[in-house]
């Protein structure tokens, strides 16, 4: 008997319709994948493959060097490295917070709570400087990584720290000539995209492409630092006689306005720019106010003179030092005087001569004059924070306000602003435009787009400039400013003493001035000008006595340097006149080589590392003015061994700056 199979359901021809079915289906789903990939997707595969074979590579620049007109670097880039750490990979984060916190200023705690906490990067410490590191025990942290960075640095300190300004942290410019000039002197990295292989090795000349690193432009500035730190450490020296608040200066070249030093003291260094305050960084000879006093009087009376209202011989009575204003008020002068010609008002400056020589002008002509000299304007420097002072419109003045602002109240200045006048009657009459820039230093060594000397306008004549030089040569030679002559060259200038407005608003502090000279030399052919002014002195409140002598020591030691107006002859009181030894100790050669040529002291060195560890003398001896010193030279282990605190050294990182970049390149340029 025969015995019949049956067929599973799914044999036959089920079996093959469900087998195309899913066939079909499968030939579907990699069309539709096929689409999505090559179609929609088809960017995003080949950004990935792209991604495997080729490697970014950021091309570092540097941004630009800052030098004096002589080619001393004030502001270099350096070599630092910033440290970071992916928090969730860091296996011991209190022992890395407690590592890295001194290295970042932060506290140990704060940076614990950050490698604590669920964000996926933080920076441990910034710009850290090989020297920074040597203080620390090697370590390796997990999770812990580094990369090299640039910093920017200050060779020589808390010179010029106001003027110079700093960077920020991301070495952009934020005050002062790195502000004003951060367009030019900015960098700009580049970048390099080169093929690797599928170990990630890059391909010998496979470059897909290259955008080239630019460095910023080393920018030339006008300012000398040898007359820069001299205006520096006189006004510290008068800062500590006096025992002022604060004290500023200026010096100009008259014929071009090129500004050859401008200080404040106390002194800011742009390298720890992080710890200081607002007020330490700000530049106060271009962004304060101050009524000047008497060294204001010049300006009217060169208008008086212009115009031909007064010749030198017109007599006035001074009262004897009282006079009474129309409104009742009284003005008086220091020392009682009957009648005055006109050279002796600003002789003596008188109050009370020189009102009565200014009420010859008519109230708008005097204004003019005022606007025509610079004042109530802004001066054209260019710097962040530039005041134009205060000077009411004729509409608002007061019965007595002619005879007030002639004598230098009722009216804010800027110590730029009043060198700049004094600028145009030293040099016959123009109102020159400040120069900081010498141009910038090109691919030859040869400064590039340097800018010409700008004239604003003729403010008075060659003559009425000529009758005033000798006016204030009086002022100098027999006036109240006898403390500012020097042996052997000529100076002009006006003495000037002012109270400070009251807190409130109302009237005068009596017991708060500003104390002032200004002034130039040769008086018969300028070359200089200068402005000293002290703030709230307390042992001495006279311009005369504690502005013009700071103005002669200032000036004197500048007329003596080689090529100077004295170059050559000996120094006041020389052959007797000994100097204190300065602590060199942990700064660098050129850092120490400077120091010794500004105070005129020769140096002979020995060794060959990278900061001086040893000197003979000793800091705070005395020796002989001209007389050399000995530097021995090593490394900072060396000097730690002699137990020398390098936290208050100002130069220290020569090993990182490598050779000079720039002063080689700078030869023919001054």
């Amino acid at each position: 008997m025969a015995v019949t199979r049956q067929r599973p359901e799914w044999c036959g021809p089920g079996r093959l319709r469900v087998a195309a079915y899913i066939g079909v289906l499968a030939w579907l789903a990699l069309a539709g994948r096929l689409i999505q990939v090559q179609g929609f997707l088809g960017d995003v595969y080949a950004e990935r493959a792209h991604a495997q074979y080729v490697r970014q590579i950021d091309l570092s620049a540097s941004r630009g060097s800052i030098l004096d007109r002589r080619g001393t670097e004030l502001a270099i880039d350096v070599a630092a490295t910033s440290f970071y750490a992916h928090p969730a990979r860091v296996l011991e984060p209190e022992r890395a917070a407690a590592y890295f916190a001194p290295l970042s200023r932060q506290s140990t705690e704060g940076l614990y709570r950050q490698l604590s906490g669920d964000r996926s990067f933080v920076y441990l410490a910034r710009q850290v400087v090989e020297s920074e590191l040597a203080d620390l025990p090697a370590a390796d942290f997990a999770g812990v990584f580094s990369h090299v960075e640039t910093r920017r640095f200050y060779p020589l300190g808390s010179l010029a720290g106001q003027f110079i300004g700093h960077t920020n942290i991301d070495n952009e410019g934020r005050e002062g000539v790195e502000r004003t000039f951060g367009g030019e002197l900015a960098e700009e990295d580049g970048l390099l995209v080169s093929y690797v292989d599928a170990r990630g090795n890059f391909v010998p000349g496979r470059v897909e492409s290259e955008t080239a690193a630019q460095n910023g432009r080393s920018l030339v500035l006008t300012i000398d630092a040898l007359y820069q730190g001299i205006l520096e450490e006189e006004l510290l020296r008068t800062l500590d006689e006096v025992d002022a608040a604060s004290a500023r200066g200026i010096i100009l070249d008259p014929h071009t306005g090129e500004v050859l030093a401008m200080a404040n003291v106390p002194l800011f260094d742009p390298n720890d720019a992080g710890n200081s305050t607002a007020a330490l960084r700000r530049n106060r000879v271009v962004a304060d106010a101050y009524e000047p006093g008497s060294t204001f009087k010049v300006i009217a009376a060169a208008a008086v003179i212009e115009d031909g209202l007064a010749r030198l011989h017109d007599r006035v009575d001074c009262e004897e030092g009282v006079l009474k204003l129309s409104n009742g008020d009284i003005i008086r002068d220091i020392s009682p005087h009957g009648e005055l010609d006109f050279v002796e008002v600003i002789e003596h400056s008188s109050n009370i001569g020189l009102i009565k020589f200014a009420r010859r002008l008519p109230r708008p002509r005097f204004y003019e004059y005022m606007r025509r000299f610079g004042f109530a304007t802004r001066s054209g420097i260019d710097f962040p924070a530039e005041s134009a002072g205060q000077l009411q419109r004729v509409e608002g003045w007061s019965e007595r306000s002619l005879e007030t602002i002639a004598i230098g109240q009722e009216i804010g200045v800027t110590v730029l602003q009043l060198a700049q006048a004094y600028a145009a009657i030293a040099n016959g009459g123009k109102l020159m435009v400040p120069q900081v820039s010498m141009g910038y230093i090109g691919a030859d060594g040869q400064i590039e787009d340097a800018p010409e000397p700008k004239v604003l306008r003729r403010v008075i004549s060659e003559e009425t400039s000529a009758t005033m030089r000798q006016i204030l040569r009086g002022v100098v030679d027999r006036g109240t400013g006898q403390r500012a002559r020097i042996a052997g060259v000529s100076v002009a200038g006006k003495t000037g003493t002012a109270q400070k407005a009251a807190a409130d608003g109302r009237g005068y502090d009596s017991d708060a001035s500003i104390v002032s000279f200004a002034g130039f030399l040769p008086a018969e052919s300028p070359q200089y000008v200068c402005v000293i002014v002290v703030d709230e002195p307390q042992k001495e409140k006279w311009g005369g006595s504690v502005a013009a002598p700071a103005f002669q020591r200032v000036m004197e030691r500048i007329a003596h340097l080689p090529g100077g107006i004295l170059a050559g002859a000996t120094l006041r009181g020389m052959a007797a006149s000994t100097i204190v030894v300065p602590d060199l100790r942990g700064m660098t050669r050129p850092a120490a080589q400077f120091a010794a040529r500004l105070r005129g002291m020769g140096m002979v060195l020995q060794g060959s590392g990278n900061m001086v560890v040893r000197q003979v003398p000793l800091p705070g001896e005395e020796i002989l003015a001209g007389a050399d010193m000995r530097c021995e030279l090593g490394s900072e282990n060396e000097l730690a061994e002699t137990g020398v605190d390098l936290g208050r050294r100002q130069a220290r990182l020569l090993e990182l700056m490598g050779p000079p970049r720039i002063l080689s390149a700078t030869k023919g340029l001054f």
